[in-house]
């Protein structure tokens, strides 16, 4: 069975072919304790401009006409003041917040509609992809567990030598020591070369923004993509600092293009997700063409170029789109919207066969599990929920940016989640105790993109303060900070060979390495 839910401001789904969910009952305490935070930083904010009285006589007369304590034990006149100013504040922001209840509730009065919980049977697409991402998720937290319990008997074996250990064992032993010094060496020589990245190549990208930016493996090319504000899509050959251009698609939508994701498929071919401001997604499918046409108009084989042409037109927001990501699978894509909700399609069909609610403000980001049974989604209220794709359920949400979350990203361990945003910090929460364990402050503005490598040693993060950041994933420290746009930093992605590529708002894309 899956759940109809009206939304919270009074719309009310079709159930024929989406399933939406509600917020659970923890999940509500736990929101008026997020709104409960936000009206004190409000408050903290309007307090600065506030007037109080500066003689005592006036200040506790103030005091008294709230019914307030005119002094508590160990205030002089300086804290009496502040307790003053506070109150004030909290009263005034809370006197808006009052009105604007009062408001919402003379229109869901209008409405003349009631809340009510609806269950519908999920349609049999919904129920096919959830056995399917079942069956594959299995799979995959298989591998990913057993490649970890390797790992941590290497870590964990006894070194011992003392005659109770036999040479065979001895031999073992060494062999284990010397696979798990060649994993260290590794790591320590990669965040070393990472130290010394710099600019390696700067290509101009478009008349316009370059608003994101995504790379990927695609017939043996490091295809790298970029979409702007101009709602056209760029190809670009991530072989060389040159980054010469393989292909282009213009006025792709009718808006800007916000979200970009990219799929590699097989027969060398690939699938790039868009979402724009003009309320809709598309998919376009990449197709190599080994014939290009040199200056002379002449055809020459020396590079691929690839072909872009629209697979999918996704409709159904009720507002403009943030952000889409592929589910590992490759069946599902997902999008988020201003609307509140995110919703799953399908790649095949462009069918939409999810509607999920359960944010109260506009949801931004987007991410899967690389085992593909969960999705975590974050909102411009400060929550991040984890979801389970298997089962439709939210099963966590995690609390702790004091502004909009933008990005959500998993670690490929499973185990960790990064998220960041409006706040310029970078978080990462533990999935098994489901809790915070680092609170990076990254950057001084809001950050635009977070990424890891495909094995989790480092991590990249872009912001609107102009650099590109790298972060060790052992300890969350900073290796180095790129500097070399002109602006606000729109995106940032790495390439097979760990060079960053990073787009922004001076219409260039650039690479370091």
């Amino acid at each position: 069975m899956s759940q109809v839910v009206k939304g919270s401001m009074g719309q009310q789904h079709a159930a024929g072919q989406v399933e939406v969910m509600e917020l659970t009952a923890s999940s509500q305490q736990q929101r008026q304790k997020h709104e409960a935070v936000l009206l004190e930083l409000a408050a903290k904010k309007v307090a600065a401009t506030v007037d109080v009285p500066t003689l005592p006589d006036q200040v506790r007369a103030t005091l008294r006409q709230l019914g307030l304590p005119v002094r508590l034990f160990g205030e002089n006149l300086a804290n009496v003041r502040d307790r003053l100013r506070m109150e004030l504040a909290r009263r005034q922001v809370g006197a808006e917040e009052i009105l604007k209840q009062e408001e919402q509730l003379k229109r869901d009065q209008l409405e003349g509609e009631e809340e009510v919980t609806k269950y519908t049977r999920a349609t049999p697409e919904l129920i096919e992809a959830r056995q399917a991402m079942t069956a594959f998720s299995v799979v995959r937290a298989a591998k990913r567990l057993n490649a970890e319990r390797e790992l941590r008997s290497l870590a964990l074996i006894q070194r011992k030598r003392n005659k109770f250990v036999s040479d065979e064992e001895q031999k073992q032993h060494a062999e284990d020591e010397s696979v798990l010094s060649q994993l260290d060496a590794k790591c320590i020589k990669l965040c070393k070369q990472l130290r010394q990245a710099g600019l390696s190549g700067s290509q101009y990208g478009d008349s316009r923004a370059l608003s994101s930016i995504c790379t990927q493996l695609v017939a043996g090319v490091p295809l790298v993509v970029t979409a702007s504000w101009s709602a056209a899509i760029h190809l670009w050959d991530g072989r060389s600092s040159a980054m010469e251009p393989l292909g282009q698609k213009t006025l792709c939508h009718e808006d800007r293009i916000m979200g970009l994701s990219m799929m590699p498929l097989d027969h060398d071919e690939a699938l790039i997700a868009t979402a724009s401001i003009d309320m809709t997604g598309k998919l376009w499918r990449i197709t190599k063409s080994d014939v290009v046409m040199n200056e002379d108009n002449e055809e020459s084989g020396e590079r691929s170029v690839f072909s872009i042409t629209e697979a999918s037109h996704l409709t159904g927001h009720a507002a403009r789109l943030c952000r889409t990501a592929f589910h590992p699978m490759k069946r599902h894509v997902a999008t988020t919207s201003f609307d509140h909700t995110w919703r799953l399609w399908d790649v095949e069909t462009g069918k939409n066969i999810l509607l999920q609610d359960g944010h109260w403000k506009e949801c931004y980001g987007v991410g899967f599990h690389p085992d593909g049974s969960l999705c975590s989604t974050s909102d411009f209220a400060g929550i991040v929920h984890v979801w389970d794709l298997r089962t439709g359920k939210s099963i966590k949400h995690f609390m702790g940016h004091a502004k909009r979350v933008l990005n959500t990203e998993f670690h490929p361990n499973g185990f960790q989640l990064a998220t960041s945003g409006d706040d310029g910090t970078i978080k990462i929460w533990d999935l098994r105790k489901r809790k915070m364990i680092t609170n990076i402050p990254a950057h001084s503005d809001l950050i635009t993109n977070t990424r890891f490598n495909s094995t989790g040693e480092y991590m990249v993060s872009s912001s609107f303060d102009g650099t590109v950041c790298l972060w060790g994933a052992r300890d969350w420290k900073m290796l180095t900070r790129l500097h070399g746009h002109d602006g606000k930093v729109s995106g940032a992605d790495i390439l097979e060979d760990h060079s960053i590529i990073s787009c922004g708002f001076d219409k260039t894309l650039k690479l370091w390495s």
